[in-house]
Parts: C-alpha cells; sequence; structure tokens
C-alpha cells in the first residue's frame, strides 16, 4: 500500500463543508466545489473504482451462484421422432416396415448427498471473496479520495501563495508612493525610484508565477475528479487555522497496532487468507467420495402400438390316418383358431399405460484421477503462502508508513517552529529597515534584502504550516480518530 493511500482522511477534515457553494459574477454563475464535493464528483466518474465495483457485482452472482448448488437438479426431456421403412416396434421388438411415429417423455430429479464438504467450502469461499473485493472498493476509495484531496488543498496552498505574493507587491507600491512623495520633496534622490520599479516588476513576476501555479493545481485537480479541462472550477475556500505546537500522544508503534485493526487494505488480506483457506478444503475434497441420489419418470407412445380384440374362434379339422397292427385307422383332429382384430391405441393411453418409475443412490469412489487432486493440493497451499506474504509485506509497509510519518511529524514540528519564530523576527527587521530607509539612513539594497528575506519567510511558513498539520492528521487517520482543528 502506497504511503499516500494514507491521507486520505486527512482532508474529510473539510467536508463540513460537504455541499457546493455557488458565486454570482455578473451573468455567469460560477460553482464553487467543497472537497466533499469534489470527492463525490470522482467517486461517481473514476474507471478504476468502477471495475472495482464490478469486482462486486460479480462476487455477488458467484455467491448466490454457489448458495443454489446444493439444491436438486431437475430436467425435464421430449423426443418426438419419426421413422419410415424397415424399422423396430419399440414395444414388440417385432419388424415392421410401415412409418413409425414416436414420442418419448420423462423428467429425471438428482440431489447430492455427500461431496467431501466441496459445495459448503465453496459457499464459505464465495462469500469471503465477496468481502474482499468490498474491502477492495474501500480502499480504492481511499484512493481515489487521495487523489483529490492532496490536489485540491495544493490548490489552497497556490491560492495563499497568491495572497502572499500580492501583500508582497502591495508593500513595494506602497513604499513607492513614499518614496515618490519623498523624491518630490528633494529628501531621496530620484535614483531610489528606479529600484523600487525593478522590485515591483520583480514582485508582479512573483504573482505571475504564483497565479500560474494555481491554474496548474487546478487543472491537477480537473484530472484527479476526472473533470474535463474546461470545467470552470473553483474550490469552496477553507481556513486553516495556525497549529498548536505541542508533543503528539501516541508513538509510532501505539499508532501500527491501531491502525492494522480497521484499515481495508489489511483486512482485505485477512479475508482473503482464509478464502485460501477453503481453497485448500476444495482440492481435498476431490479425493473423498461423493454420493447422489437420484429419480426418474418416464413414458412413450408409438403409433404402431395396436390393441387386439378376440372376434370369434373356428375349428379347422384336418384328417389324418395312423396304422396299428397292420391295419390304417382313419381319424380328424380338430384344431381350434382364434381370431383377432387389431385397433390403435389412443395417445393419452399410451402415456399413462407406459409410465415407469426409476429411484437410485449412486456413488462415486475416487480411485486414480492422474494426481489431479494432489497437485490442486499443493497449488492451494502455495497460493495461501502467496498471500500470506502478501498480507506481510502490506502491513510492514504500513509499519514503515508510519515510522516515516512519526518522524516527518517531529521533524515538521521543529521546522513549522524555527519558520515561525525566523517570520516574526524578520517581520521586525523589515519594519526596522523600512523606517530606517524612509528616514534616509539606508540604502535600497538593505531594504531590499530586508523584505525579500520576508517574504521567502512568509512563503515557507505557508509550507510549513500544511506539513506539520497534514502530519498530524495523518497520525490522526491511522488510529482512526475525528479528524477536526
Amino acid at each position: 500500500m502506497k504511503f499516500k493511500k494514507l491521507l486520505f482522511s486527512i482532508f474529510l477534515i473539510y467536508g463540513a463543508n460537504s455541499f457546493a457553494q455557488t458565486k454570482v459574477t455578473g451573468s455567469e454563475v460560477v460553482q464553487k466545489y467543497s472537497l466533499r464535493a469534489c470527492i463525490d464528483y470522482a467517486i461517481s466518474n473514476n474507471v478504476s473504482l468502477k471495475q472495482s465495483q464490478m469486482a462486486v457485482e460479480s462476487g455477488i452472482v458467484q455467491l448466490s451462484q454457489s448458495k443454489v448448488a446444493k439444491l436438486p437438479t431437475v430436467n425435464g426431456q421430449f423426443n418426438l421422432n419419426g421413422n419410415a421403412g424397415r424399422n423396430v416396434d419399440p414395444f414388440t421388438n417385432g419388424i415392421v416396415t410401415n412409418t413409425i411415429g414416436t414420442n418419448n417423455m420423462g423428467l429425471g430429479v438428482s440431489m447430492p448427498i455427500f461431496d467431501g464438504g466441496r459445495n459448503k467450502n465453496t459457499l464459505e469461499r464465495s462469500q469471503l471473496n465477496l468481502e474482499a473485493a468490498q474491502m477492495d472498493v474501500a480502499t480504492q476509495k481511499n484512493n481515489v479520495s487521495l487523489q483529490v484531496s492532496v490536489a485540491y488543498l495544493n490548490v489552497l496552498s497556490a491560492e495563499d501563495l497568491i495572497d502572499v505574493a500580492q501583500k508582497q507587491l502591495d508593500v513595494t507600491r506602497l513604499q513607492y508612493e513614499r518614496t515618490q512623495k519623498l523624491v518630490n520633496a528633494g529628501s531621496l534622490p530620484e535614483t531610489n525610484l528606479f529600484d523600487l520599479d525593478a522590485q515591483t516588476a520583480n514582485d508582479e513576476l512573483s504573482l505571475i508565477n504564483a497565479q500560474n501555479s494555481l491554474e496548474s493545481a487546478i487543472l491537477t485537480l480537473k484530472q484527479a475528479m476526472n473533470a474535463p479541462a474546461e470545467m470552470n472550477l473553483q474550490v469552496a475556500r477553507i481556513e486553516i487555522p495556525d497549529p498548536n505546537i505541542v508533543n503528539y500522544g501516541e508513538n509510532a508503534n501505539t499508532i501500527y497496532q491501531t491502525a492494522v485493526g480497521y484499515m481495508p487494505e489489511i483486512k482485505a488480506g485477512e479475508i482473503r487468507l482464509k478464502a485460501a483457506d477453503r481453497n485448500i478444503a476444495i482440492a481435498k475434497s476431490l479425493g473423498l467420495p461423493s454420493i447422489s441420489a437420484s429419480t426418474s419418470w418416464g413414458t412413450a407412445f408409438s403409433s404402431v402400438a395396436k390393441t387386439l380384440t378376440e372376434t370369434g374362434t373356428t375349428s379347422n379339422q384336418i384328417p389324418v390316418s395312423a396304422t396299428f397292427e397292420g391295419q390304417t385307422i382313419p381319424f380328424v383332429i380338430n384344431f381350434p383358431q382364434t381370431t383377432y382384430a387389431s385397433d390403435g391405441i389412443p395417445y393419452f393411453k399410451q402415456l399413462g399405460t407406459n409410465q415407469n418409475l426409476n429411484l437410485g443412490i449412486s456413488a462415486r469412489i475416487p480411485i486414480f484421477n492422474g494426481y489431479n487432486q494432489k497437485y490442486q493440493s499443493q497449488a492451494a497451499k502455495i497460493q495461501k503462502m502467496q498471500v500470506d506474504l502478501q498480507n506481510q509485506s502490506t502491513k510492514l509497509q504500513i509499519k514503515q508508513n508510519i515510522d516515516q510519518a512519526y518522524i516527518t511529524m517531529l521533524n515538521a514540528q521543529k521546522r513549522y517552529s524555527a519558520t515561525l519564530a525566523q517570520t516574526n523576527a524578520l517581520e521586525r527587521s523589515f519594519k526596522a529597515a523600512e523606517s530606517r530607509y524612509n528616514a534616509g539612513a539606508s540604502n535600497f539594497v538593505d531594504y531590499n534584502l530586508a523584505k525579500t528575506n520576508l517574504d521567502r519567510a512568509k512563503s515557507n511558513l505557508i509550507v510549513a504550516k500544511y506539513d506539520y498539520v497534514f502530519r498530524i492528521k495523518i497520525l490522526d487517520f491511522y488510529q482512526n480518530k475525528p479528524l477536526e482543528f
């Protein structure tokens, strides 16, 4: 996890002003975006975040599929066939030469009884994968929010630097007016005005550079929001008070112990580790027997099926003779013969008569499957080790980030304190140099040096102020504290 991911909540403190403001300039309405509005806009338009959300939708589908996998399967079949020429009567198995039409239909039900826990573990894995995907979405939202927040505060910082540059220019112009009066009165040489002209040009250039930096910062914010470059975007102004320099209450190790308890990246890794265990169990189930129960019903119709009805009995007499002791004795043998009439059997009567029902239980016992179970188990165990290593890497990165943030916070604290003291001292020095210059007791070089040093210190103070406050809020974020000034 990148360090900058963790900054995102730092800036949620600005979300109190969560609705965009509008400003009317003549006939043009300019919409001012709060930080919350910028983040919401970015979340709604970020493609990577939408991809993560699609992974959640896919996980929901997979979970639903896993839930119904243990339900019985029901299949119906309906066949309608026509045969011409020499065929076998499906009912009598006799050979017929006329056209036969047949119709078969049936219904089959199969239900798993025992599958080695495969369905159960698959269901649990799908649930875990869905939870991990949801954590990924939370992480992605952090990333998007972070990018927008950094860009948003860069705009605020650029505006502050413009304000400093404008004040520098105003001071120089005011000094020019004073010097003009003194030159007109003959108290100062005209060359002093030339020096102030050059200083005014330098201050105007500094102001233009600051304004250009603001335009670049606004463009960066638009890009972080996935907003069009031509969008008329202005940020709602947030005043950040000067920080109080106090010792931070927690040390780096305490902050780390708190951070690992709620960060979505770590939760996602822990969930995926559990899902890896389910993969191992699924692979092992391939070597276990499976038992299923089944039942089926069927019936059929044939166009050549006939019903026979007895129409009567006739007697056929056949004369025969036999020889007994050299004498021929004639007699008659009677052979009774029954006659039948055949009629086709109606369609629905055949369906009712030809029904059959089957019940069964089957067991599948793996004996040899090309070491499939062995290699899948090994692959699942390796995958778990990879997930575990990734989790360790994520935690290590977080620990390093916290250590770095803590040290940087201490350094920023020292730098802000030193810069604040420097600015106060240079402010007094400039006022003294300005008084001496106006009284003609010093030259422009001394005055300009004092002013330049003060201007630089004020700019550095703004940078140090934002830097120190940001570091404090980073550490607050790691502890899930309310981020308020």
